[in-house]
């Protein structure tokens, strides 16, 4: 394989993929982003003009620097060259785009090819109709089974590619059929009714108007049946892109669904936590209550007690008066007479001794009042002991409802985290759109038996038509002679289906045995793979259909494409051995299977599996991989088998990104580096 200035490939890039006996396997080594799947594209863009749908921007083919580089009305080119060897041919693929650069960005462009042929005796020779011959050395049906992208082998059968309605495994099938040439024979049966057709409306009605009658009976019941099974066919496609919106649509509630238990739990959260701040709120409330009502007592603590003390000391120093009524003095002072008789004038020293008297006298209502605060005043420690508990009580309620708040707010924090992306809104919208679109799928399905059903009763009908022009007597000896050429070609017509049957259930076999011991070797359960008569791929325990996981699915998938490569070579040795008709024996032929991450994402114990088997697939086997999929045993099983080992060695401008080296036979090869550019290179490794 020749690149040159092909996407990430900058300048002329050569991969020699020659194998030896014993040793089948290329190894290429390259990190994320170094352009293993465009290597695995371009085999398929050279041999087919187009890319895997997982490729992005496909219509960027040119080099991003090289395009740069052209200025505006210069041209520009990027190619895909193949050499390859087949059946004793050689033969050179070259698919190429060359474009005048006009515009700063690439626009689509539509490659061309050129195939050219060398014989056995050394003369080269263009082939005019260059992919109608690839497609008959490798069709582009196989194409996904030689080559592919391990990570998404499982989808090969996880059931997204079987269409509803058929019942069958849509890849399977195609597969079976372009394997064996039996879509000829598909098209022979399809083809020959025509020929009837067309031999019985050469009797006319005047010659003979029954059978005439006839005839255009049977055209009008197959131009009926081309109709319904154009419809059928309508439905189908409906049915499948019905079934593959409410597949997405369920893709994305699955996601939901996972999330809705988190959201149940933030709901919940949501209300504890406005629960906590409203008890919190009640005990800021009650503290407030607490601190207006009976806050002196907290901050007055020991006044109180002071104030008693001092009173009780002045009245043990008698500066506290006795109990004297001051009205009883002023009376006396008054009339100037004491009660005893003596007189008490005005300026004497007993009438001022008694007018001093009044004035302490006065202090008697001080004093009762007095004794009945510090009655109540020795009160106030027992209450301000309760109220400081209650107040306790309450810092302790407020301190716990906070200490709740925080951790219920830091469990929400982690849900929120969780379920971030995530919006309900969009939940019932993915729910409304899945009834929908199960509503049309429903009605598609309908519509589809509907006209199942009537080309069952056309074909009935064209059935009976048929006998009853075979059997029918003609009139003239034109008429008779058309009858049994009729009858001739619907002989052979019942002979194909024959064919077809038998070949179809030979290969389904092979296939089935060949999966079989493939998987075996691979797999550690006792699990046991099927093909059926439907073509439809299961996997069975000893309890029945296993649901399959991912990884067994591409275990499966891997089992498949070891199956394919060993019967289409054995078709290819069958068809060299006896020279029979590629209508019978199919075409057939030996294989490269190239494969990007052939591991995925399965487990090192089936990782070191594979590695073993991998190169008994098939006789050429060219493998993509990172340096995290080729570690220990892996590496070791790989290089035993290895003929060649290259690295994709990338070049970055971003001096910022540390240099890697991948170490290969004990040896450190570059495997990123500084450059000018951003651009990968092949560099063969020396084994």
């Amino acid at each position: 394989m020749t690149l040159k200035n092909f996407r990430a490939f900058y300048g002329e890039q050569v991969l020699d993929l020659s194998v030896e006996e014993g040793k089948p396997a290329v190894l290429i080594f390259g990190n994320n982003g170094a352009g293993k799947t465009t290597l695995l594209n371009a085999f398929a863009w050279a041999l087919y003009g187009t890319f895997s749908d997982d490729v992005e921007q496909q219509h960027r083919i040119i080099h991003d620097k090289v395009w740069a580089d052209t200025a505006f009305e210069e041209d520009v080119t990027a190619s895909v060259r193949l050499d390859f060897e087949h059946d004793g041919t050689r033969f050179s693929v070259v698919r190429h785009v060359t474009v005048i650069k006009e515009k700063a960005e690439q626009e689509p462009v539509e490659p061309a090819l050129t195939v050219t042929e060398i014989g056995t005796d050394g003369e080269a020779q263009s082939i005019l109709n260059g992919q109608d011959r690839i497609e008959k050395i490798l069709p582009k049906g196989l194409r996904q089974f030689f080559f592919f992208n391990g990570e998404r082998m499982e989808k090969m059968f996880s059931g997204d590619v079987k269409r509803e309605g058929e019942g069958k495994n849509q890849e399977v099938q195609e597969a079976i059929k372009t394997l064996l040439d039996l879509e000829s024979i598909e098209r022979a049966l399809e083809d020959l009714p025509k020929v009837s057709r067309k031999l019985a409306s050469e009797i006319d009605s005047k010659e003979d108007s029954r059978l005439k009658q006839l005839s255009d009976h049977m055209d009008q019941l197959a131009t009926r049946q081309k109709e319904e099974v154009a419809e059928m066919l309508r439905l189908s496609g409906e049915i499948s892109a019905f079934q593959k919106e409410v597949q997405s649509i369920d893709r994305a509630l699955l996601q939901n669904r996972e999330a809705e238990p988190l959201q149940k739990k933030r709901d919940s959260l949501t209300r504890r936590i406005k629960a906590a701040h409203d008890r919190h709120m009640e005990f800021k409330s009650r503290k407030r209550e607490l601190l207006s009502r009976h806050g002196f007592l907290a901050l007055t603590g020991g006044i109180d007690t002071k104030v008693i003390e001092l009173a009780d000391e002045m009245r043990e120093r008698r500066q506290l008066p006795a109990g004297i009524q001051r009205s009883f003095i002023e009376d006396i002072l008054e009339a100037q007479l004491c009660m005893c008789g003596r007189e008490v004038r005005k300026g004497t020293q007993e009438y001022e001794e008694l007018d001093k008297r009044k004035y302490n006298a006065g202090l008697e209502d001080v004093q009762e009042n007095w004794m009945r605060v510090s009655g109540k005043m020795k009160n106030l420690e027992e209450r301000r002991q309760e109220i400081l508990e209650q107040l306790t009580l309450n810092a302790s309620d407020i301190q716990k409802a906070d200490a709740e708040i925080s951790e219920l707010e830091a469990e929400r924090s982690d849900v929120d985290r969780q379920l971030e992306g995530v919006n309900i809104q969009d939940v019932q919208r993915l729910i409304e759109r899945r009834k929908n679109y199960a509503s049309k799928e429903t009605d598609a399905r309908v519509a589809h038996k509907e006209a199942e059903n009537r080309v069952t009763s056309i074909k009935q009908e064209e059935e009976a038509t048929g006998r009853q022009y075979r059997n029918a007597e003609g009139k003239s000896e034109k008429a008779r002679k058309i009858q049994k050429q009729v009858e001739l070609v619907e002989n052979v017509r019942a002979a194909l289906r024959e064919i077809l049957e038998i070949k179809t259930e030979e290969v389904r076999d092979q296939l089935d045995k060949k999966v079989k011991d493939v998987f075996s070797r691979i797999f550690i359960k006792s699990y046991v793979p099927e093909l059926n008569d439907d073509f439809e791929l299961e996997l069975h325990t000893a309890s029945g259909v296993a649901i399959r996981s991912t990884g067994e699915n591409q275990i499966l998938g891997l089992s498949f494409v070891g199956a394919v490569s060993e019967v289409a070579r054995n078709i290819s040795a069958r068809k060299k051995n006896r020279g029979e008709a590629s209508i019978e024996t199919g075409n057939g032929g030996v294989y490269p299977v190239v494969m990007d991450a052939p591991f995925g994402n399965l487990d090192l114990t089936y990782q070191e599996e594979i590695s073993k088997a991998l190169p008994a697939l098939t006789s050429q086997i060219i493998t993509l991989l990172s340096q995290s999929q080729a570690r220990g045993k892996v590496l070791e099983n790989l290089q035993q088998a290895a003929n060649q080992m290259y690295v994709l060695r990338s070049f970055t401008s971003n001096h910022s990104a540390g240099e890697e080296t991948i170490v290969i036979n004990n040896r450190e090869v570059p495997y990123v580096s500084h450059g000018d550019f951003e651009h990968t290179v092949l560099e063969r490794v020396i084994l």
